[in-house]
C-alpha cells in the first residue's frame, strides 16, 4: 500500500503517514554502468484486451517479477553490502530466481535535468534488462499527495517527466510506464481522473506501451476504474497490497481488486511482509499467516500480475540480509524466489530439514504435547511441544541423524499462532548446534517479543540442534510453549 523507505527510515504508519521511497536528499550519484554489448532481447509487446494483459497473438501474460532498489538509491545505506543494480538485474533471473519484469523506481527526479537523469539511473539500466529478456517497469516512484495544494506534486511536473520519458521509451515493446506509484490525497477517483488523464493523453500521441495506472489512497482505489475508466486504452490498474490491509483472504481481497480483476486488468505492483516483532504497523506478517494465502489467492487468478517489493537488503521489507544471504523461513525472500520458480506453495512451518528428526526433551507437560510435536511440520496449537510446570531449564535436542548445511533456525513459540497470545513467547534461550567440532552456541536471545526468532546458523553441517530455554514465559502458567524447531 506504501512507498517504501530505506530501512534506516521507519516506513508509515498503516492509516496516516508514508515516507516517500527515494524522496531523501543528499544521495550521492552512483557511476552508470554500461550495458552488454548484447542486442536487446526483444519480447512480444503487450497490450490490454478485457480485464487481461495480452501479447500480440492474444495469448494472455501473467506479468510476474520483482521491485529493485532506485539505483540513485544504492549507496545510501552505509553498513550494506551493496551490489552494482546491473549485478541485481542478473541476480533476478539466477539462482532459482525466474523473474519475467523487473520493476526499476525512479526517484528524486522532480527537478532535475532530465536528460541528465536519464542517462545516469534509467537508460543503462532498462537496456541492460532488455537484453536479458526482461519486461521493465519504468515507475515513477512518487509517494506524495497530487495537485495544486502546498507540498502536492503538481500535474504539469508529472506530464514533463512522461513527456520526455515516452517518446525515448515508446517504441520498446519490452518498456511499461507505471505513472505516478502512489497518490495520497485527495482521496477521489473523479478527482484523480482529472489530473492524470493529460497525463495519458500526452503518453498516447508517442506510444502505445501498456500504461499502469495507480490511484488514490497509496494505489487502493482500484475500483473506481470500474465505472470511470481511463481514457487511451492498453491500460491496466494498480493496486499495493501489504498485510496492514487486512487477512490475505478471497472475503477480504476480493472486495479490494479481485472482483475488478473480473473486469479489468490489475497488477499488484508492490506487497510484500516482514515477521519482525513488534509487528511494523504496514508490512507485519508472517509467510504462513499472510504470504501463503496470498500466493494461493494470486495464483487461482492468474488475470492478476505481479512485482513483488522488494529485491533488497535495505529497503523494507527485505529479502536478503545486509550481506545478501537469502531470507527464508517466515521471511518473503526465500517464498517468493519459489514462487517465481513455481515451486509448490508450502509454509515454511511444514517444510524444512528437521522434520521428522529424533528430539528429546527434559520434560514434557502431557501425553498430547511431546517433544516430537516440536518437528512434525505443525504450527496449530495441537501441533506443540510443551514442557512441564517446574522445569526452570527446559531443554529440547533435535537429532538430524546425519551432518546437513543449514542456513537458518527458526524457533516458533507461543499460543495460537499466527495471532501469538503475547505471554505465551519464549523470553530468553540459547540455540546451541552441533558441529564436526563440537557444540557450538548460535544464538543467545533475552527480552524476546517475537513468535518467530531467525537465527543465522553455523557455516560448518550441523547433525544436531539444542534449544535451551532460561525463561519459558510471562504467563501465569509458566512454561516453554514451541510450535517448531525449523531449519532451512
Amino acid at each position: 500500500m506504501f512507498g517504501r523507505s530505506p530501512r534506516t527510515v521507519l516506513l508509515a504508519t498503516a492509516s496516516a503517514l508514508a515516507l516517500a521511497a527515494g524522496l531523501l536528499s543528499g544521495a550521492a550519484a552512483a557511476p552508470a554502468p554500461q550495458p552488454d554489448d548484447a542486442a536487446p532481447a526483444a519480447l512480444p509487446a503487450l497490450r490490454t484486451q478485457g480485464n487481461k494483459i495480452v501479447d500480440a497473438t492474444g495469448a494472455p501474460v501473467t506479468l510476474r517479477g520483482l521491485s529493485i532498489l532506485a539505483p540513485e538509491q544504492n549507496d545510501v545505506c552505509t553498513d550494506c553490502n551493496s551490489k552494482p543494480i546491473n549485478e541485481l538485474i542478473d541476480m533476478t533471473i539466477t539462482g532459482g530466481w525466474e523473474s519475467k519484469v523487473l520493476r526499476l523506481l525512479v526517484t528524486e527526479v522532480l527537478g532535475k535535468d532530465l536528460a541528465a537523469y536519464d542517462a545516469q539511473y534509467i537508460r543503462p539500466y532498462v537496456d541492460y534488462a532488455v537484453s536479458k529478456g526482461l519486461y521493465v517497469i519504468i515507475d515513477l516512484h512518487l509517494v506524495r499527495n497530487y495537485g495544486d495544494a502546498a507540498g502536492a506534486v503538481p500535474q504539469a511536473q508529472v506530464k514533463q517527466f512522461w513527456d520526455y520519458i515516452a517518446p525515448r521509451y515508446g517504441n520498446n515493446p519490452n518498456v511499461l510506464f507505471e505513472v505516478f506509484n502512489e497518490p495520497i490525497n485527495p482521496d477521489s477517483w473523479a478527482t484523480w481522473k482529472s489530473y492524470i488523464q493529460p497525463v495519458v493523453d500526452s503518453i498516447r500521441t508517442v506510444s502505445d506501451n501498456v500504461i499502469l495506472m495507480g490511484s488514490p489512497a497509496w494505489s487502493t482505489r482500484v475500483n473506481g476504474a470500474l465505472t470511470n475508466p481511463i481514457t487511451g486504452g492498453n491500460i491496466a490498474y494498480v493496486y499495493h497490497l501489504y498485510p496492514n490491509q487486512g487477512p490475505a483472504t478471497a472475503a477480504n481481497l476480493d472486495p479490494k481488486f479481485g472482483n475488478a480483476s473480473a473486469t479489468i486488468p490489475v497488477v499488484l505492483t508492490e506487497f510484500g511482509w516482514d515477521p519482525v516483532q513488534p509487528p511494523h504497523p504496514v508490512t507485519g506478517g508472517t509467510t504462513s499467516g499472510w504470504g501463503l494465502p496470498l500466493r494461493q489467492y494470486l495464483d487461482a487468478r492468474p488475470q492478476i500480475g505481479w512485482t513483488a517489493w522488494i529485491f533488497d537488503n535495505f529497503w523494507a521489507p527485505v529479502m536478503f540480509d545486509k550481506n545478501w544471504n537469502l531470507l527464508g523461513g517466515e521471511h518473503q525472500g526465500a517464498f517468493v524466489r519459489d514462487w517465481l520458480a513455481g515451486k509448490p506453495a508450502t509454509s515454511p512451518c511444514n517444510t524444512h530439514l528437521a522434520r521428522g528428526a529424533t528430539v528429546t526433551a527434559s520434560s514434557t507437560y502431557a501425553a498430547s504435547s511431546p517433544a516430537s510435536k516440536a518437528v512434525d511440520g505443525s504450527c496449530a496449537d495441537d501441533g506443540r511441544w510443551m514442557s512441564a510446570e517446574g522445569d526452570t531449564t527446559p531443554t529440547l535436542t533435535i537429532n538430524l541423524g546425519s551432518y546437513k548445511s543449514v542456513d537458518q533456525i527458526d524457533v516458533y513459540s507461543g499460543y495460537r499462532w499466527p495471532a501469538t497470545v503475547a505471554d505465551t513467547i519464549l523470553v530468553a534461550f540459547r540455540v546451541e548446534a552441533h558441529t564436526a567440532s563440537g557444540w557450538v552456541t548460535a544464538a543467545t536471545v533475552t527480552g524476546n517479543t517475537k513468535a518467530v526468532v531467525t537465527v543465522t546458523a553455523p557455516t560448518a553441517p550441523i547433525d544436531q540442534v539444542r534449544l535451551v530455554i532460561t525463561d519459558p514465559s510471562n504467563n501465569a502458567v509458566d512454561i516453554a510453549r514451541v510450535y517448531e524447531v525449523a531449519l532451512h
